[in-house]
């Protein structure tokens, strides 16, 4: 009987350490001035969080359109690659490369989405109800090989577009960050976007339209048995813009 407990509880402390019960926790902030940034980790999930607030910017102007006043903008973001992953890099090389979590090298394992899909980033810009997005001008582009591929969405219901960025090539950590050290401290490698609007302007005395805000999200996972496990949680905090006239 005592055999059959010390194994039944040797094989419950190896399941608990391979979702990451017993967890210390490790903290890492990110130097770049452009993109600040905050890493936690556990003994298998790494979270975090990027503040992108100085790489989005709103302008416009007023038109007038069949004797109606409009105020007619775009809300852009351009960030180089190399300030956007700093603070994942400085990670990466605290505290996953080279580590194990749940008894496999975590750099060396591929880097995927939920479902097993491929990896990305998504980030959403959210529009007062009022304001009439642009859809069929939407621009975006990249000139990094952090990013093979962007792609929009729009959400009638919520008046927001959300941005699809996926990461690398079915890289795994490893092959990830060695892109990334391509163009580690290198400008020229940006990533933008951009979303035209209208609104109309009913009262001629209002200067303030409306708030436009975004946020973003990334999430990756690991294979664990028959399950997925999340190992990645990255946050990009909210950032408001007031449209003012």
């Amino acid at each position: 009987m005592k055999k059959i407990i010390k194994k039944s509880m040797g094989l419950i402390m190896v399941l608990l350490m391979m979702f990451g019960i017993f967890a210390g926790t490790t903290s890492v902030f990110a130097a770049s001035n452009n993109v600040p940034s905050h890493y936690e980790q556990g003994s298998n999930l790494i979270t975090g969080t990027i503040d992108l607030s100085k790489t989005v910017k709103a302008e416009g102007k007023e038109a007038i359109k069949e004797g109606k006043l409009y105020y007619e903008g775009t809300v852009s973001g351009s960030v180089e690659a190399s300030d956007l992953f700093e603070g994942a890099y400085d990670k990466y090389i605290a505290d996953i490369k080279g580590h194990s979590t749940g008894g496999k090298q975590w750099d060396h394992l591929v880097m995927f989405s939920q479902g097993q899909k491929f990896p990305n980033a998504k980030y959403t810009v959210y529009f007062p109800s009022n304001f009439k997005v642009n859809i069929d001008n939407i621009t975006f582009s990249e000139n990094t090989v952090t990013i093979s591929k962007i792609e929009k969405a729009y959400n009638k219901d919520n008046n927001s577009v959300t941005f699809t960025f996926d990461l690398g090539n079915w890289n795994d950590y490893e092959g990830f960050f060695k892109l990334y050290e391509k163009e580690k401290g290198t400008t020229g490698h940006e990533i933008k976007v951009n979303i035209p609007y209208s609104v109309e302007i009913n009262d001629p005395s209002v200067s303030n339209l409306g708030n436009v805000s975004s946020d973003g999200k990334c999430e990756l996972y690991k294979k664990v048995l028959f399950w997925e496990h999340k190992i990645v949680d990255i946050t990009a905090t909210k950032t408001s813009l007031n449209i003012i006239r």
